[in-house]
């Protein structure tokens, strides 16, 4: 911005005065279109920002409700699972146990929400709706620790797939504790789940329902036939 010098002598205090309002008055105007300029750029960027997030968390509500959905079912199955590892480590007759993970892992992503983090763009939302968007995507980083903790679980209940009579007490002390933390984070998970949901509910960001072909894959049960002894 540039101020000029007046291009005529001042002769008196009012040509002084006058001078000088007219270069305070240019100063303003100046001023005030630079931040009404900077004002709708900050809103188009804060509009983007909105329908970038917006999009993130619908895919991870889906999931979040896949979850929810689920939790009884991936509770039973592990109660069955259970059951088979103790008639199993007392040798006693077990069923062949078919698919034993049920498919119950979800990809929460988070690359906007980081992107805008790391720019001044979330600095021009509204401090409640920013500690809600804090808040789900706070829980989303936990959410995906918990999953690849499970996961991990279930990778050594998965030894139970087939025969498991075959199996030794080392592998039964495994997967009893396997199956103790999958039963936690599957609690956890789908309590999360909730919560998250609500806070997305706040923010009026929708949330689809469940696929329900995952959901009856999960619900039901692992095929079982009998060992031949």
């Amino acid at each position: 911005m540039e101020i000029h010098s007046p291009k005529h002598p001042i002769h008196s205090r009012r040509e002084f005065l006058r001078e000088v309002g007219i270069i305070v008055l240019g100063v303003l105007i100046a001023l005030g279109a630079e931040q009404a300029v900077e004002a709708v750029h900050w809103r188009a960027e804060v509009r983007g920002a909105h329908a970038s997030l917006r999009l993130e968390m619908i895919t991870a509500n889906g999931n979040f409700a896949f979850r929810t959905a689920v939790r009884d079912c991936v509770a039973s199955r592990l109660d069955s699972l259970d059951a088979i590892t103790e008639l199993a480590a007392r040798h006693a007759p077990v069923p062949h146990v078919g698919t034993v993970q049920p498919d119950i892992a979800n990809a929460f992503l988070d690359g906007d929400w980081l992107a805008y983090r790391a720019s001044e763009v979330l600095t021009h939302f509204g401090h409640p709706e920013l500690e809600e968007y804090g808040g789900y995507y706070g829980q989303l980083e936990h959410v995906r620790d918990w999953i690849a903790r499970e996961h991990d679980a279930w990778d050594i209940i998965e030894r139970l797939h087939g025969d498991p009579s075959r199996l030794g007490p080392d592998d039964f002390a495994a997967i009893r504790g396997a199956i103790a933390h999958a039963r936690t984070s599957n609690v956890y998970i789908a309590l999360v789940a909730k919560e998250e949901i609500r806070r997305a509910t706040q923010l009026h960001i929708p949330v689809p329902p469940a696929d329900t072909a995952r959901v009856r894959s999960v619900c039901t049960p692992p095929s079982r036939r009998s060992t031949p002894r």
